[in-house]
């Protein structure tokens, strides 16, 4: 685990946020905001790793792309470009770490990755907070975040989910997410993602 910490504070080092305040500057597994996913990935691919996890309104797709060979930091990545954007522009970028049946590891990991980024968004507005996931109903499931939004109204956020045992059993596995977005997608998923 000190391993993806290393890892994680080593590409974060490399960015220069405290200058650029700017996440199109910022990389995950060489992909930024604002890139094309066809940089990356045949629109067949891309078409094949739709997430099966969708916001009841559809004005933006995520993609889900795990266990690739080329992912040196995160188990999975899950990008989000708008429903109706041939050139699949990024719009939101999220790493992910899988913690089965370890929500405690999950949130451990949290607070030292925390650490590092406050040190980069120092000027940035925090927030933090706990809730229940919106995508299970039961309301049995919660999530963890920190967030930072940048004065753009872009922002950044890592969050542990610890999934209910029902969800769990379903295959869904508690996480760590570590996510990058414009304000477009922000304002989506605040204000119009579950009508």
């Amino acid at each position: 685990m000190r391993i993806f910490i290393s890892i994680l504070i080593l590409i974060l080092s490399f960015q220069s946020w405290s200058k650029a305040n700017d996440i199109r500057e910022f990389e995950m597994e060489g992909m930024s905001i604002g890139d094309s996913l066809l940089d990356y990935f045949s629109e067949s691919m891309i078409k094949r790793s739709e997430s099966g996890a969708q916001y009841p309104n559809k004005e933006f797709i995520i993609y889900y792309f795990k266990d690739l060979p080329r992912f040196e930091t995160y188990d999975a990545l899950t990008v989000a470009v708008k429903a109706d954007d041939k050139n699949y522009y990024i719009h939101d970028l999220g790493g992910s770490k899988y913690f089965p049946n370890d929500f405690k590891r999950c949130l451990n990991q949290m607070k030292e990755i925390e650490n590092d980024i406050e040190q980069i968004f120092s000027s940035a507005k925090r927030y933090s907070g706990q809730n229940n996931h919106e995508y299970d109903k039961s309301g049995k499931s919660i999530q963890v975040a920190t967030g930072w939004n940048l004065q753009s109204g872009d922002n950044s956020q890592i969050v542990c989910i610890n999934w209910s045992n029902k969800l769990e059993i379903d295959g869904h596995v508690d996480e760590l997410n570590f996510t990058i977005g414009t304000k477009e997608y922000s304002d989506f998923v605040i204000y119009r993602a579950y009508n």
